[in-house]
């Protein structure tokens, strides 16, 4: 089975990389602290964080998983706030 990539626009991706990087930083994790938790290289994550590279969906499950570790994120970050900034996000 061949999977397709989706282009994504240039905007668009430094947006989620944007708030992916607010995430990363809320949890106190550096690229490759974060890099070793996702099972990924520390070049994929700055890629992903600069919008030069998009997340797979397995990332940003990954991601996810370590935001619900944090009390306050598992209260207030939704998919929502994560793929488009709408909704409850790290700031409540």
């Amino acid at each position: 089975m061949i999977m397709k990539t989706q282009n994504f626009p240039e905007e668009y991706l430094q947006e989620l990389g944007r708030r992916i990087k607010i995430i990363r930083i809320f949890l106190n994790l550096d690229q490759r602290k974060m890099s070793d938790l996702m099972k990924t290289g520390q070049s994929q994550i700055s890629k992903i964080e600069s919008g030069r590279s998009a997340p797979t969906l397995f990332q940003l499950r990954m991601i996810k998983k370590l935001a619900d570790e944090n009390d306050h994120l598992r209260e207030n970050l939704t998919w929502e706030w994560i793929l488009e900034e709408k909704g409850k996000g790290i700031f409540g």
